[in-house]
């Protein structure tokens, strides 16, 4: 008999699959019409936020959300996460009108930051992540000691 997942553990299979840079298992779990929001000046749809991960995974390949605190409400699921890591190359976030960021061989630990994930037909449809002071795309090139403009 084939068991659906509940939605807290697509989110987790979701967040593992990205970590562990499976991104056809990561971006199955996404709706078509997904948006990524929050972390990011403008909102992402599918595409561009699963290439904004690849590439945080090469220029990060010890990338790590470190995801807790999951929990289900209604159509939603909430989850608090951690993103770490320490930047080996260089890479590029051209959805996010960038030049390349360069390697500068730092560690980062970012703030705790909350997440809220949209479920329709038992995938995510949208992902917005709460933004604190020194999280998200900005704080990540702080923490790297990198100014670029980031074009909104």
């Amino acid at each position: 008999m084939n068991n659906p997942m509940s939605n807290t553990e697509t989110v987790q299979a979701f967040m593992q699959a990205l970590e562990a840079r499976n991104f056809a298992a990561a971006s199955s779990y996404l709706a078509d019409d997904f948006i990524f929001s929050g972390a990011t000046p403008k909102p992402l749809n599918k595409g561009q936020f699963m290439t904004v991960i690849k590439e945080m995974k090469n220029g990060i390949p010890d990338l790590a959300f470190r995801l807790q605190d999951v929990h289900q409400r209604d159509n939603t699921v909430t989850a608090t996460m951690q993103i770490t890591g320490t930047q080996a190359e260089t890479f590029l976030l051209a959805p996010l009108g960038m030049p390349p960021v360069p390697q500068m061989g730092r560690s980062i630990s970012l703030p705790k930051e909350h997440a809220v994930y949209a479920f329709q037909e038992g995938q995510i449809m949208m992902m917005d992540v709460e933004q604190v002071p020194g999280g998200g795309i900005p704080g990540m090139l702080q923490q790297l000691g990198i100014d670029l403009p980031i074009i909104q």
